[in-house]
């Protein structure tokens, strides 16, 4: 019993560090760290309630590219993917429009796939917004 709870005390104490935040963000830290969590909470603050978020194919990224997640995450926002392979180039390229914004994760989206109507916000190294000018 002494070998779970010692198991069991960084988890506690991740969960006790989040206790103040809500649970959905309290939910995304503790699943997937505080990089995502910070992340979520960027894209919060650009994206107004009304708009849509471009993400990734799920094959380019399981986490940030599951539709599921990211509707639950960043409710009550619109929340689009675009499908791997051939298509994919041409799908972002349609991503227009002042309501619309696309999550960079990786790889995704190619820059010379970005309409000429966005312009780049970068959160980290790999993650970042193009959002309307």
């Amino acid at each position: 019993m002494a070998s779970l709870a010692a198991a069991l005390e960084p988890l506690v104490a991740r969960v006790a560090d989040h206790q103040g935040s809500s649970a959905k963000d309290r939910g995304a830290r503790i699943a997937f760290g505080d990089q995502f969590g910070d992340f979520l909470q960027y894209v919060d603050a650009f994206v107004p309630s009304d708009g849509r978020v471009v993400i990734p194919p799920i094959d380019v990224d399981s986490t940030y590219g599951d539709v599921g997640l990211m509707q639950y995450l960043l409710f009550p926002r619109e929340i689009v993917n675009c499908p791997a392979g051939a298509d994919l180039p041409g799908c972002v390229q349609s991503m227009i429009g002042q309501r619309t914004y696309i999550l960079r994760a990786g790889e995704f989206p190619a820059p010379e796939d970005v309409p000429a109507s966005k312009v780049y916000s970068s959160f980290a190294a790999t993650l970042g917004l193009y959002r309307p000018r």
